[in-house]
């Protein structure tokens, strides 16, 4: 989501990464007698990038200024990524019903430089019923498709780069049957079909998503169990989605439903005790929503309402993950989103975006680590059926201090 060799070594260094882990749990408990758990951390991230992308606070591609002007690079720093949250659980559990919740905020929620404004991340309670591993959730969460999230220091993960999945307001349901010292999941939900703007009827008051007759319904089946590497777990899931958005052709009541739907797999394979392997792969249709489709959903044409429709999409990332000692770990993989030429011959833009990043991070104290991370993104822009290139070396620094 190029650097100039001549930097000196000193403005690398300076780019590190800090990562911390989290500290001891504060606990405390309400009136209503909820245990609520405090968490989170206050962070720094600041990254040098040799040409623009599309955020610098969050980088996921190349902008497509850079094929004209290219090492227009910058420095980004944000405190945006701070987080705060509280882990919610009843007083009042018994052997037959166990509730809990979580309310978790960080600050990319727009508002200036200096003044960023908080923005809800989680917001839900569950309840599980006993020994028969069915619960209820309620509220805004994870999206239940491709769950696994790629390793990175850049608060953009590998979003728009091969890593979909986003959050958004949903109720879901889940079974997990016991298989050995694993489990079988089977999950459904029922989640707010998030759309854009009406493209042709600016006067129409609704987004597309909102319009829909229908909401989204997401679903996976995923097993977790242990195979040869003691205290960690193999994962292997399938999951996807369809909803629909609803597009206003004009102001008199014509319109046109536009589907979104996707197929994905996601895979943990631990391979030693010091090494895991992850990695998820993803084909659908206007999935920008979902943090996919380098953030394209649908095309259209003013002059032809009747001819939009939505773009195809399909990638996926992979990742290795190696920790030699409990304060030093390393990461390396690399994400591809790919969208179908034939969708997008008329209108042009963004094709595909590649990127690859390696980090390294180290714990100072249990509540501080530091780390550094190299992304380097390509993203391929099409004009007139002939392909140009926007590329970008980052260079980042995250200070994270955690309670």
């Amino acid at each position: 989501m190029n650097f100039n060799i001549k930097k000196s070594i000193a403005q690398i260094v300076l780019l590190s990464s800090i990562t911390a882990i989290a500290a001891e749990p504060i606990a405390v408990t309400t009136k209503s007698g909820v245990s609520a758990t405090l968490y989170g951390f206050a962070s720094l991230n600041a990254a040098y990038e040799d040409s623009k992308s599309n955020n610098g606070n969050f980088a996921n591609f190349a902008a497509q200024s850079d094929i004209a002007n290219k090492n227009d690079g910058g420095w980004h720093f944000t405190p945006n990524l701070t987080r705060i949250g509280l882990n919610l659980s009843s007083g009042s559990d018994t052997s037959f019903l166990k509730v809990n919740g979580k309310i978790e905020v960080d600050f990319y929620g727009g508002g200036s430089g200096n003044a960023p404004v908080p923005r809800l991340r989680h917001g839900y309670g569950e309840i599980s019923f006993g020994k028969s591993g069915f619960s209820i959730l309620g509220g805004q969460t994870w999206d239940l498709i491709s769950p696994l999230v790629t390793p990175t220091i850049n608060a953009g993960v590998l979003n728009n780069s091969g890593d979909p999945g986003l959050r958004r307001a949903q109720l879901r349901l889940t079974e997990k049957v016991p298989v050995g010292n694993g489990s079988l999941d089977f999950a459904v939900a029922l989640v707010r079909t998030i759309g854009e703007t009406q493209p042709y009827n600016t006067s129409s008051a609704s987004e597309t998503g909102v319009d829909a007759d229908v909401p989204t319904i997401q679903g996976r089946i995923g097993i977790a169990i242990p195979l040869w590497v003691e205290n960690k777990k193999f994962g292997l899931g399938i999951s996807g989605h369809y909803g629909q958005e609803e597009v206003d052709l004009d102001a008199t009541g014509d319109t046109k439903d536009i589907p979104s739907w996707s197929f994905n797999v996601d895979l943990t394979l631990p391979i030693t005790s010091n090494f895991t392997f992850l990695g998820e792969y993803f084909v659908g249709a206007n999935l920008d929503t979902y943090a996919a489709g380098i953030g394209r959903g649908l095309v259209s044409n003013t002059e032809d309402p009747e001819s939009v429709r939505s773009i195809g999409a399909y990638g996926g990332w992979i990742a290795l993950q190696a920790k030699f000692i409990q304060k030093l770990a390393f990461n390396v993989g690399a994400g591809l989103d790919k969208l179908k030429r034939e969708d997008i011959r008329k209108a042009g833009g963004r094709e595909q975006n590649f990127s690859f990043f390696a980090n390294t991070t180290y714990n100072l104290t249990d509540a501080f680590s530091l780390g550094f991370e190299y992304l380097r993104v390509q993203t391929d822009y099409l004009t007139a059926n002939t392909v140009k290139e926007a590329d970008l070396n980052r260079y980042h620094l995250s200070a994270t201090y955690a309670f």
